[in-house]
């Protein structure tokens, strides 16, 4: 399957076009899924019916073992950008802007735009004119850079809705959002010069050229992405400024990412405010560093959190009531997204989407296609917060069994259920807690009954036995 095919595999997927700036507001006020007590709603309802909450499931050198082995697994579409071979011939170039078009290109079948617009043959020309295809010289040398701002990673050079109508909000053009600080191979720049074609982690696509500080040598990009003494941003949201006085705002910082210290451990903290390096794009693009500076209070830690149990509770929980957003356009988290940030605080890669996540961890047992009784064999050896729970285009994280049902946090857009003229779908656009029969009523059934994956996160001494109470 192809980088960009696997990656559209996600359902209850609506994007919403929004700025990637501001920090997003929890949603309030609304109603709780069935069988959701308030106090549910809190880690420790949880954490405290775990056998061992603080005991430590993955030490740092095993997570990074981990990592290694998923990076070289292809099928997982990791990617070591620092690995990027540098040079590439016209003919590869184009083959990567090919897979895209067969992907998301025009098929013929009418999409929407803006206010409901059809987009036209016109558009279709004009954004492959955009693609810049002929400054493609025989032979290129990719550049490497580091993003400066929040930025959505587009399939094409182009802020234009792609819809399927133009009732529907889930635009096909919008991959994800790349959080300030990461490592970027840059392999092309777009006809109009507003974008650049890169590489990430996790991802290829298009980013504003603003989003961006290209580096004059390699090795200054590397040198900040492999510097050890990090402070991980361990908050949903945390904003980062320019000034030790907090006036002047450089970016917004999200769950998992993390900055260098700008001396020896220990240096970059004083009374009021934590002191990172941060990347910053000057007039010509090209790439330099500034201090960062974080007010004390906020939600960080020096070096990556200790993998328990307890921790993992505690950051699934800072996101809940964040609001579901495809593709982080709203400034939230859709289901994979939600995984992805979750694991990040603990040094852990995880994939982009929902289908590749459930490949990473331990199986705890075949289910696909199994009888309900067997799911609920599997399922009662899931580990509390080191579980992930898969169906067909959604992921969940595991948080207990409670009362005889199966309760599960998660980035839910909606679920169907019955109405009286038939199946309908209650929104619900959010990161809730609910347990695993809701949408048993529609036409798709439960979730329990959808469930295909279930991956244990952690140690293999770890993955034979619950660590819930009884």
């Amino acid at each position: 399957m192809s980088f960009l095919r696997a990656f559209t595999i996600i359902s209850f997927s609506i994007a919403l076009f929004f700025s990637s700036g501001p920090i997003p507001k929890l949603l309030g006020a609304n109603p709780l899924p069935p069988h959701v007590s308030p106090s549910m709603e809190k880690p420790e309802f949880w954490t405290k019916k775990v056998q061992k909450p603080t005991h430590l499931l993955l030490k740092p050198e095993q997570i990074q073992r981990m990592n290694e082995e998923n990076l070289k697994k292809q099928d997982l579409l990791l990617c070591r950008v620092k690995d990027l071979k540098q040079e590439w011939t016209r003919e590869e170039f184009l083959a990567l802007l090919r897979e895209d078009w067969q992907g998301f290109g025009d098929k013929g079948e009418i999409r929407f735009g803006r206010e409901g617009r059809p987009l036209g043959k016109s558009f279709w020309e004009e954004l492959r004119k955009n693609f810049n295809s002929e400054s493609i010289q025989e032979q290129n040398r990719i550049l490497y850079g580091l993003i400066v701002k929040r930025a959505d990673i587009r399939v094409f050079p182009t802020d234009e809705l792609s819809l399927s109508s133009p009732e529907q909000e889930f635009d096909r053009f919008q991959h994800s959002m790349i959080s300030p600080g990461a490592l970027v191979g840059i392999y092309h720049f777009s006809k109009d010069d507003l974008w650049a074609y890169i590489q990430t982690g996790f991802i290829r696509g298009w980013v504003h050229k603003d989003r961006l500080a290209i580096a004059k040598e390699k090795i200054e990009a590397l040198d900040y992405d492999e510097a050890k003494d990090r402070l991980v941003i361990t908050g949903s949201f945390v904003r980062v400024f320019y000034d030790p006085s907090f006036q002047q705002e450089a970016f917004v910082a999200q769950m998992g990412a993390s900055f260098p210290l700008p001396g020896s451990e220990g240096q970059g903290m004083d009374g009021q405010s934590y002191t990172i390096k941060i990347p910053f794009r000057e007039k010509d693009g090209q790439l330099t560093f500034r201090n960062g500076y974080i007010p004390k209070g906020e939600d960080v830690h020096l070096g990556y959190l200790p993998f328990i149990q307890m921790n993992i509770a505690k950051q699934a929980f800072k996101m809940l009531d964040q609001p579901y957003g495809w593709g982080e356009m709203s400034g939230g988290r859709d289901c994979s997204r939600f995984i992805m940030d979750l694991f990040a605080p603990f040094g852990i890669l995880m994939p982009r989407n929902s289908m590749l996540q459930a490949k990473v961890g331990i199986d705890l047992g075949q289910i696909e296609g199994k009888a309900l009784k067997e799911k609920r064999k599997v399922l009662d050896r899931a580990v509390p917060f080191v579980t992930t729970l898969r169906l067909p285009g959604h992921i969940m994280l595991y948080l207990g069994k409670y009362r005889g049902r199966w309760y599960v946090i998660h980035s839910l857009w909606g679920y169907q259920k019955k109405g009286e003229a038939g199946p309908s779908l209650e929104k619900v656009a959010r990161v809730v807690v609910s347990d695993l029969s809701l949408g048993g009523s529609g036409p798709n059934g439960s979730l329990f009954q959808r469930l295909t994956d279930i991956r244990f996160i952690g140690g293999e001494k770890d993955s034979s036995k619950s660590q819930i109470s009884p």
